[in-house]
């Protein structure tokens, strides 16, 4: 029996102010940051926001399981006061590989997961939907087995017109099994994403909608690693065949570009539809970055041993059944984006923004993977990873990201730059603080042409020499690790979270100006970052740490009530075995929110101008069978550990 208790606020707070500095462009706006810590430690951890500011924070792992001895299982936690304090709630699977998260426009909160209970083939994806999450009934109290009523009512989201009625039953509908997965898909499933929208006039209403579309995206991990989409029209209740984007697009010759950069290595960044009552309502966007058609040579998928250099994104204006392709920006070959993911995201208008780390334009692969291998420590500024922002005024017919003049017509050939560079990076006392590499981009958008970025920051320059393709050393920032490590990696590595903020960005990128601050007041993680998924190397030497134990990517959003940003992040420098025992963190050992801090006379951060009214929706009969439980909220607490899972990323 799950124990609880009395929810109690961790009291555990900082605040980041603007660093000083000689930035090369001008302050953008007042940025400050708190951070909390929730109660228990977690990779990759999903945050999300209702349309009343209500937020919402997930982990695939860690949590204890009272029922298994030295077992973990996802865990899902609440705010109701803008991040303040955070209360667990249940997750609706005990099993999972990967979660994400997403609300529609009558807040009910749907919670995505890869390798769950459901179903019969491996790796597939579920959605999992509660029309009560937001009710403080909804607390920690499980059904059993999973997906019975609970005291957040969720339900699954399964494939439409399958089962024993289903006269073709194919091998994910198995006859007389009582659930199958969400995605259905025989290819396998790896880094699923979701998204959820009513839609209403004037976007055309298909026959048989009766509730929110929900889109559930993800890559094949089997096959060839294309990007493929389970559409729901009934607010998450069923789900339609998978729909491989590329082979249905609208635009012959755009696919047929677009599949021979895609083809072979995805990483999915993300899907959104455009909300109600604005241009192209009802419009789904999907995005990934993608290597090229020479590159993939070094090996497909799994090892991730490219340069993933082109950012894409596809969208659709018929629900779904046909798609257009366009690139977003290609930074180069030699220049990896898979940090190893890309963050995605739309403003309050509709337009699409995509963030990602890699080096500058100006950068010679080459010259920075021989530097790396000379043996002294990396110094050249030229082979930092810089953090960037690309975006598409898409008012029109067209979709353009930034001055559309890239390799492809409508690609950006120019990205915002964050964060400064500087001139040089000497190794001693006058190096500047700016100086090092940039991973984990996020990014989340109010007005057109306003956001919130955060990225995570080393003052080491990460070597790149060994692969040869511009991607990082394995255990590269991890020297202290090695049993005879290689000259030219640096000491182990002091990782801080920064946030950074413009308002500006409806200027060229030469102009636009960020504010940026060191929003963790010390370092969250200390070591090695891996950017090879599960082939990233295993730690060795007599110091068992894990390069990937923060798994793979933070996330950001925005509460709509207040334009300000919210990033969940996992910190782990809390002393031995991950940790630095010389320099640990007030959060080691925890899951983190960094709270933006709204301006004190108006209370908000940026403007929001959409209107976010709830569209009231069709309940299911099974979401409203009465809660068994009422009362306040409860934590169950623990240290989590991170559980294998056969995942890519």
């Amino acid at each position: 029996m799950i124990r609880r208790r009395v929810l109690l606020s961790i009291a555990v707070v900082s605040v980041a102010l603007p660093l000083v500095g000689s930035p090369t462009r001008a302050s953008a706006a007042t940025l400050a940051f708190s951070t909390v810590q929730l109660p228990d430690y977690g990779g990759e951890p999903s945050i999300t926001s209702d349309n009343n500011g209500l937020l919402y924070v997930s982990t695939p792992s860690g949590v204890p399981n009272p029922k298994v001895t030295n077992a973990t299982e996802p865990g899902t936690y609440r705010s109701f006061d803008k991040g303040a304090s955070w209360g667990q709630i249940e997750s609706p699977d005990p099993s999972s590989g990967d979660t994400c998260l997403a609300t529609d426009q009558a807040n009910a909160l749907y919670w995505c997961n890869l390798a769950g209970s459901q179903g019969s083939l491996p790796l597939q994806a579920d959605v999992w939907k509660s029309n009560i999450a937001a009710n403080a009934a909804c607390t920690t109290t499980a059904g059993t087995p999973p997906g019975t009523p609970n005291s957040c009512n969720w339900v699954h989201g399964n494939p439409a017109a399958l089962g024993t009625t289903n006269p073709t039953p194919t091998p994910c509908t198995v006859p007389g099994q009582a659930s199958y997965p969400t995605s259905c898909n025989f290819f396998g499933v790896d880094r699923q994403w979701t998204a959820a929208s009513n839609i209403v006039a004037p976007h055309p209403i298909p026959a048989g909608y009766t509730g929110p579309q929900v889109v559930l995206m993800y890559h094949d991990f089997y096959g060839p690693s294309q990007i493929w989409v389970n559409i729901s029209n009934d607010g998450g209740q069923t789900f339609g065949a998978p729909i491989e984007v590329l082979a249905n697009s609208a635009t012959v010759t755009g696919a047929v570009v677009a599949e021979g950069f895609t083809l072979c290595n995805t990483v999915p960044a993300g899907v959104q539809i455009v909300k109600p009552n604005l241009p192209h309502a009802g419009r789904i966007y999907v995005s990934w970055i993608s290597v090229d058609v020479a590159s993939n040579a070094n090996g497909c998928n799994i090892s991730m041993d490219q340069s993933f250099h082109t950012a894409w994104v596809a969208y659709s204006d018929d629900n779904g059944t046909t798609w257009t392709p366009q690139m977003v920006y290609d930074s180069g070959v030699g220049h990896d984006m898979s940090t190893p993911f890309a963050s995605f995201t739309l403003d309050d208008r509709g337009n699409p923004y995509m963030a990602f780390n890699t080096p500058s334009p100006a950068e010679n692969p080459a010259v920075c993977g021989a530097e790396s291998n000379l043996g002294t420590v990396q110094s050249d500024a030229s082979c930092m990873f810089n953090t960037y922002v690309v975006w598409c005024q898409c008012g029109g017919n067209t979709v353009s990201f930034d001055d559309g003049a890239g390799l492809i017509g409508g690609a950006a050939a120019t990205a915002y730059q964050v964060n400064a560079t500087p001139a040089s990076c000497p190794t001693d006392n006058t190096r500047p603080v700016e100086c090092g590499t940039n991973i984990y981009a996020t990014v989340a958008a109010g007005d057109p042409g306003q956001v919130d970025v955060s990225y995570l920051h080393t003052d080491e320059i990460v070597p790149t020499g060994a692969l040869g393709v511009g991607k990082f050393d394995p255990l590269g920032c991890d020297k202290n690790d090695e049993p005879a490590p290689p000259p030219t990696y640096p000491a182990r590595c002091h990782w801080n979270l920064y946030g950074a903020k413009s308002l500006t960005l409806t200027s060229p990128p030469a102009t636009a100006s960020w504010t940026n601050v060191q929003i963790t007041s010390a370092p969250m993680h200390y070591g090695d970052i891996c950017n090879l998924g599960i082939a990233c190397a295993q730690a060795v030497g007599p110091i068992p740490r894990d390069p990937r134990h923060l798994l793979d990517f933070n996330q950001e959003t925005i509460d709509p009530t207040t334009g300000c940003a919210h990033i969940s992040y996992a910190d782990d420098n809390a002393g031995s075995p991950y940790g630095d025992p010389t320099n640990p963190s007030p959060h080691g050992g925890h899951l983190v929110v960094a709270n933006e801090i709204p301006d004190p006379t108006t209370g908000i951060c940026m403007t929001l101008t959409t209107d976010v009214t709830g569209i009231p929706e069709a309940p299911w009969a099974a979401l409203f069978v009465p809660a068994a439980v009422v009362g306040a909220l409860s934590w169950v607490r623990g240290r989590r550990r991170r559980t294998a899972a056969l995942a890519l990323n």
